[in-house]
């Protein structure tokens, strides 16, 4: 599993695409750019750059101070950065977009090959898809060049982006195909990292014994080999050590080593960030769940405020804070982690989420129906209470006729228990439309995860069905059958018609009467019925996206695999049609249903 560090990604965009991996127990992989036989990178001389570094290492120096915090401080911290992650990934777009543009602007080939290097390390952790897009213009601008070592620089790249993202097979094809003796010195180490990468994740994810022996045995070798290339004085080299004492089971080692090197060492905020992580998981091996939980949220706050889509510490510290009773917190942490795997088309994080996602969530609708019980005992408790209220207003009211004396204190007191009269009414109204929201979003709820789940496991029986079958053609050595059937976009189409079907059939089940109501909102020559009963088309799904809460264009375009312009060409086209003020339409599709 590749762990994406934000910290680290700064390392990428100081040392381009020459990847130096520093990291990586059974569980994790850690992408560096720093090494002692690296180039510099083109990309210092631009001026962009020197801004783009200051803003990173002031978002470090915030999370370095917060490593002295205790874990309750931490969490505050994490909270405020959670509050602001559009505004981190915003930020991330707006670096990608300047590299976009120094790819068009690039003087020659040459440049425009380093410069989608650059691209490419943004895409990373970012958006697994664009990425392995970026990957192949390299190896297809190599082949222009005619250079044998930008298009082997170039393929690294590329079974670097499929070991992330789960396509072993291609990945070793790839790699099988280079030999570490035919390199250039500079990319030797990376070959390393992406080697011991591929090697690392078939281990975790081996179903046999035998293969993840082999596999981990595979692993250590490559481990060892990235020790051969790195300074021994250096951060890199101290953290590689750091990480095979934790493989081994020597997690005080571990620690040791890598926390004597950071007090001997002035290291800046990036490096200490990058340890974070690994030092979690000597702490969780070592029983330790209070460091651990410490460090993870120090990992945690880097990687939100960096604008990555591709993480470990976020979901294992929602899982902590499950383990610990914490259920509201770690259900929005694992919505985060679901909402971000799948922006960044993650399918490896979204399986691994999916492992524990429903426990999680499970346990949280759980939590909600007992705040619905103890809402009705205390609707039940103010109703007695106002019995009595009442009780005592009449008592009143009859000795004011037996004491005339009393007539105005009685009267003060009519007032009084009217205006609670009143407050009770008004708290009984609300607690009745809060039940009746909670219990509403409960059904939501329940029928959502159904649903999805049925869609995870279609979607996983078409992977699988598909991995059949390529073994058995590689198995026949029908290698150009493969390359076809790799070629075809049909088990995706197949996959998106069963999802957007999925979606439909839920959605309309929800709302059963969304397209005679938005139809209401359209004049007769706008309204739209789909060819099909049970199905929407474009335009009513996203109107049906916009009834769910889901209003910007960016999302909806990538939910339904359009461009932005072209939903902004329905949503404009739609609201030309609307009865009365067409500014509101959306407003009202949002309030269909309720």
């Amino acid at each position: 599993m590749i762990y994406p560090r934000s910290k680290i990604h700064d390392n990428m965009r100081r040392t381009p695409h020459l990847t130096l991996p520093i990291t990586k127990i059974s569980h994790i992989s850690t992408v560096c750019n720093v090494c002692a036989v690296a180039r510099p990178a083109a990309g210092l001389r631009h001026p962009w750059v020197p801004r783009f570094m200051a803003a990173v290492l002031a978002v470090l120096a915030a999370v370095c101070g917060a490593r002295a915090q205790s874990v309750d401080s931490l969490m505050q911290v994490l909270d405020e950065a959670l509050l602001h992650r559009d505004s981190y990934i915003a930020t991330q777009d707006s670096v990608i977009q300047q590299l976009r543009n120094r790819v068009v602007l690039a003087a020659d080939d040459d440049e425009r090959f380093e410069a989608l290097g650059h691209l490419f390390d943004s895409y990373r952790s970012f958006q697994a898809d664009s990425a392995l897009v970026m990957a192949a213009r390299r190896e297809a601008l190599a082949r222009k060049i005619g250079s044998a070592e930008k298009l082997v620089h170039a393929r690294l790249n590329t079974a670097n982006i499929l070991s992330m993202t789960g396509s072993y097979t291609e990945a070793v094809e790839i790699l099988d195909g280079i030999r570490s003796a035919d390199l250039p010195d500079y990319l030797v180490p990376y070959f390393y990292h992406v080697k011991r990468l591929l090697y690392g994740n078939l281990a975790d994810y081996a179903i046999r014994p035998d293969d993840r022996a082999r596999y981990q045995g595979l692993t250590g070798a490559y481990r060892d080999s990235l020790l051969t290339v790195n300074d021994p004085d250096g951060w890199a080299y101290a953290l590689i050590v750091g990480d095979r004492f934790n493989s081994r089971g020597e997690y005080r080692k571990g620690v040791e080593t890598m926390q004597g090197y950071i007090r001997d060492h002035n290291l800046s905020e990036h490096e200490q960030a990058v340890f974070a992580y690994t030092l979690s998981e000597s702490y969780r091996q070592l029983k330790d769940r209070r460091n651990e939980k410490r460090y993870l949220l120090i990992s945690a706050i880097g990687d939100i405020k960096s604008g990555v889509r591709e993480y470990v510490s976020l979901r294992k510290l929602a899982m902590l804070l499950y383990s610990d009773g914490d259920i509201e917190r770690a259900h929005r942490l694992m919505q985060v982690c679901i909402d971000d795997a799948t922006s960044s088309n993650s399918r490896q994080r979204i399986i691994e989420i999916n492992e524990v996602f429903p426990l999680v969530n499970q346990m949280y609708l759980s939590e909600i129906r007992n705040q619905q019980k103890r809402l009705q005992i205390a609707l039940w408790a103010i109703t007695v209470l106002f019995v009595f209220l009442v009780a005592g207003a009449v008592s009143l009211y009859k000795n004011m006729h037996r004491a005339r004396r009393a007539t105005a204190s009685a009267n003060r007191a009519t007032d009084e228990l009217r205006q609670l009269n009143e407050k009770l009414h008004q708290i009984n109204e609300q607690l009745h439309e809060a039940n009746a929201a909670i219990a509403e979003h409960s059904s939501l709820k329940t029928e959502y995860i159904g649903r999805y789940m049925d869609q995870t496991l279609q979607n996983i029986d078409a992977l699988s069905a598909y991995r059949k079958l390529l073994r058995k053609l590689l198995a026949t050595g029908n290698i150009e059958k493969v390359g076809k059937t790799l070629d075809s976009d049909a088990v995706i189409d197949d996959m998106l018609q069963s999802f957007y079907n999925g979606f439909d059939q839920t959605f309309l089940k929800l709302f059963p009467t969304f397209i005679e109501d938005f139809n209401a909102l359209l004049e007769p020559s706008g309204r739209t019925v789909p060819r099909s009963p049970g199905t929407l088309n474009t335009e009513l799904r996203i109107y049906a996206l916009i009834r769910l809460g889901i209003t910007d264009s960016t999302k909806i375009a990538k939910f339904l695999r359009y461009s932005v312009t072209t939903i902004y060409n329905y949503r404009t086209k739609v609201r030309n049609k609307a009865l009365g003020n067409r500014d509101e339409l959306e407003s009202l599709v949002a309030n269909i249903g309720k």
